[in-house]
């Protein structure tokens, strides 16, 4: 089964919160090794659904299915998911959001909490499942306690992949953090700057660390309730594995390539770079290829205009073996030379290729209609004393160092930008967010 078949198993975490002498804390567990890339990280307690969660529905305090499911978002099973939150959370830090029949939550502390302490191992095994022990001790699970906050997809290519929400909680009164040390084998609490600080040599999983992040910016549990218990959407986030210098790495929506990489690489591979590299042609379709300069970080893209004729869009600046490297990277014979602007050093970097091929070049102003072809085609602007070209195929636009308005992109029925520096962006995309 390939990665892009696997189907991602309902998982659910929660956050434990506290108010601390020195401010708001989140607690975190440290995964047992098990030979998976989740082994040894700190993580919020959290597991997979079981079918055992539904079977708690009756008692659940505070949301029926109907409404868990609205607040989640899904046609149904919403309140499992409530559930297993509260189950993974009793299982591996021995917290319990749970009531007694007066109302109040649970005390783990003496006797009777003891007891009911005891069935986090067979809970954990399977042996029994948590709407028995809440039936035995006269106990309703509080998923009225527990706020929906995040919602995050596995990326493609890991070999386990898992759809997971994110829940807040505060700390019951009266209980006390415990790892159970089978799944979990240290815990602790921080504040979330000391999380977040470089100096916490933790590995956070970047759902977890994306999470502390989201709750820094509250100072107490008061102020993170208000803010949890708002109304507001909760946006799926799914990353995307590239390959950076430190090796395979998850990008998120927010990172200029996170669109780039989801282009070169559907199937999750996890072999687009995450980086520039200086004079290595990047393949970004079949007749498209980027150059990046060494010196000064700016693209040439090479384009195959039919009968293995090549275009050059923005040559730049005839630094060493950089236009070399075009040279090179092109397969056929390299007949046009067009410029975006009038950039000296673009002009320079253009009349050294025409020296050595050829080419014609086209320049801003200079009257160019349609050419090179119908796989390029060029036409004035934006910006006044500019040139634009799009690739007609994949309604990609070179535009250059312009900013090119957003109304103008739609005009024109642009699909993706291909900058002068940086990453290609996806037009469309963005604008139908």
């Amino acid at each position: 089964m390939t990665s892009d078949t696997i189907r991602p198993r309902l998982a659910a975490t929660l956050v434990v919160v506290r108010d601390a002498p020195g401010g708001l804390e989140v607690l975190l567990l440290r995964r047992a090794e098990k030979g998976d890339h989740n082994s040894g990280a700190w993580v919020f307690p959290g597991g997979l659904i079981d079918v055992a969660d539904r079977r708690c529905h009756g008692v659940c305090l505070g949301l029926d299915d109907a409404q868990a499911s609205a607040r989640l978002g899904v046609a149904g099973g919403g309140l499992d998911q409530y559930v297993a939150a509260i189950r993974e959370c009793f299982e591996e830090a021995g917290l319990l959001f749970a009531v007694g029949a007066d109302g109040q939550i649970v005390d783990l502390e003496g006797e009777r909490g003891a007891r009911l302490s005891a069935w986090r191992g067979p809970l954990g095994s399977g042996a029994c499942d948590l709407g028995d022990v809440c039936r035995d001790f006269d106990l309703r699970l509080a998923v009225d306690r527990l706020f929906y906050i995040g919602h995050w997809l596995t990326p493609l290519g890991r070999a386990k992949r898992f759809d997971t929400r994110f829940f807040l909680a505060v700390l019951p009164d009266g209980q006390a953090s415990a790892h159970d040390a089978v799944e979990t084998v240290e815990h602790v609490w921080l504040s979330p700057a000391r999380a977040l600080s470089a100096e916490n040599t933790r590995r956070l999983m970047t759902p977890t660390r994306a999470m502390i992040e989201q709750i820094a910016a509250f100072a107490d549990t008061r102020t993170l309730l208000d803010w949890a218990r708002s109304p507001r959407q909760v946006a799926r986030v799914l990353p995307r594995l590239a390959t950076g210098a430190a090796g395979l790495v998850p990008v998120l929506p927010d990172h200029p390539v996170w669109a780039e990489v989801g282009r070169l690489d559907a199937q999750g591979r996890g072999d687009a770079w995450c980086e520039i590299h200086p004079g290595v042609p990047v393949r970004l379709s079949p007749g498209l290829l980027r150059l990046s300069a060494p010196g000064s970080g700016q693209h040439s893209y090479l384009v195959e205009c039919g009968n293995q004729e090549w275009a050059v869009i923005d040559p730049g600046p005839p630094e060493e073996g950089h236009l070399d490297a075009a040279l090179a990277a092109a397969t056929g014979p390299i007949r046009w030379v067009c410029l975006t602007d009038g950039d000296a050093e673009q002009a320079a970097g253009a009349a050294w290729l025409q020296a050595r091929t050829g080419a014609q070049v086209l320049i801003p102003g200079q009257g160019q209609g349609t050419a090179p072809g119908m796989v390029l085609r060029a036409w004035p602007g934006p910006t006044a004393g500019t040139m634009s070209y799009l690739l007609v195929p994949e309604r990609m636009l070179f535009a250059g160092a312009q900013t090119v308005p957003p109304a103008w992109l739609a005009e024109h029925g642009i699909e993706w930008l291909a900058p002068r520096r940086g990453f290609l962006a996806q037009v469309l995309a963005a604008e139908e967010t």
